[in-house]
């Protein structure tokens, strides 16, 4: 498996006390990645807010997956929580946040639960 296959995987309490693992692992991949200060707080931001929507509501006792994938130049992020339940509306701050800080994102849920979708592109490689 090269650089550009690796995917780490993580299943974390669906409680927001363990959003900092979710937040952490994102920032260290990416600065491993060669992300700038600002593309990796950026990145923690966005992290934050997702995963905050996908556990909203959820059993505490629940886990949460997250799946890392590195990707040529970007970090894309899946987030899946078995939570059943209407996908929260995301707030029209969270909304602003993910749209400055995150290139690609979004949030669903359907029969097996919640699920998000996170793109994170370095900025020294977007035009």
């Amino acid at each position: 498996m090269s650089a550009g296959d690796a995917v780490i995987r993580l299943s974390i309490p669906a409680q927001l006390r363990f959003l900092r693992i979710a937040r952490l692992t994102a920032a260290g991949v990416a600065g491993d990645l060669g992300f700038g200060l600002q593309d990796v707080e950026d990145l923690r931001v966005a992290v934050d807010e997702m995963c905050a929507a996908l556990i909203e509501d959820a059993d505490p006792d629940t886990d949460f997956e997250i799946a890392y994938r590195i990707t040529d130049g970007a970090l894309e992020i899946d987030g899946t929580c078995p939570h059943v339940g209407v996908v929260p509306e995301l707030h029209a701050v969270a909304r602003e946040l993910l749209a400055m800080t995150a290139d690609e994102f979004t949030l669903d849920a359907d029969a097996d639960g919640r699920r998000f979708h996170l793109v994170k592109r370095r900025s020294d490689l977007t035009v």
